[in-house]
């Protein structure tokens, strides 16, 4: 069950990653058009939640897996089309205390922050005490992983391509400290780590087939999104896994700057 689930995730993780980058950096009808898309998606994601979860068989773990990723996939394609972000779209003051640096990092995703909350306690309510909640499982571990690298960024770290960033969120880097790496993040990066062993180890032992892959899903995206905050360490060139979803941004980017200049 280790290697499908761990080629599961990786390919999935991939894949929705490089779908939302593409996603992010389109303008007008096209970003339109591909956000009322993924909200179908979404939403019929989240009408099979409670029917899927209520199987027990190894099959109905892996669509619980990518059910999970395809609802944080709106989460975060909602978030960096600037849909749903916070009342603050002003970058950080220049000499400004850290309480105040993070009460303004804190008003820029609030609304979004609050919506993946909502996301995470709705799945729970529907699927946390049936025999199979990994998407529940999925989205909670992308969301706590989250925000440990949002915190990481506020508090520093060695390595960030601000270029993840459409131009309509630069403003979000000025709340960033990039000129430092933070006790933070190799604390955190080791309880990632730890977590995932965990999970693996839990996994081995389970005999239920279900729950065996269930666990090596989730253990599997946790170690990717552990090895994410290794990539805020050290200056790894990791945008070439996904160069295809970007190759266009050049053009994009001439094309508002010829608008800006009209």
């Amino acid at each position: 069950m280790f290697w499908p689930a761990l080629v599961t995730a990786v390919s999935s993780w991939w894949l929705l990653t490089g779908l939302a980058l593409l996603l992010a950096h389109q303008s007008g009808q096209r970003a339109r058009a591909g956000f009322m898309l993924v909200s179908a998606l979404a939403l019929a994601a989240l009408l099979l939640v409670p029917f899927n979860a209520s199987l027990e068989t190894p099959m109905a773990a892996a669509l619980g897996f990518i059910l999970g990723l395809v609802i944080w996939c709106w989460l975060e394609i909602s978030y960096l089309l600037g849909y749903v972000n916070g009342p603050n779209h002003q970058p950080c003051p220049p000499q400004v205390s850290v309480w105040d640096r993070f009460k303004g990092a804190v008003s820029t995703t609030i609304y979004h922050e609050a919506c993946v909350v909502g996301a995470v306690a709705f799945l729970a309510l529907i699927s946390v005490t049936e025999p199979n909640p990994t998407a529940f499982y999925t989205v909670t571990v992308l969301w706590l992983m989250r925000w440990s690298a949002k915190l990481n960024l506020f508090f520093g770290v060695r390595a960030f391509n601000e270029r993840w960033l459409p131009d309509h969120l630069n403003y979000l880097v000025s709340y960033l400290r990039t000129d430092r790496l933070s006790a933070f993040l190799p604390l955190s990066t080791a309880v990632g780590f730890f977590v995932t062993y965990l999970l693996f180890k839990n996994a081995m032992l389970v005999s239920d087939l279900t729950q065996q892959l269930s666990l090596y899903l989730v253990g599997s995206l946790m170690l990717l999104a552990s090895i994410e905050h290794l990539f805020l360490m050290f200056p790894v060139n990791e945008a070439a896994l996904w160069r295809w979803a970007r190759e266009n941004e050049p053009q994009l980017r001439a094309v508002r700057a010829e608008k800006d200049e009209i």
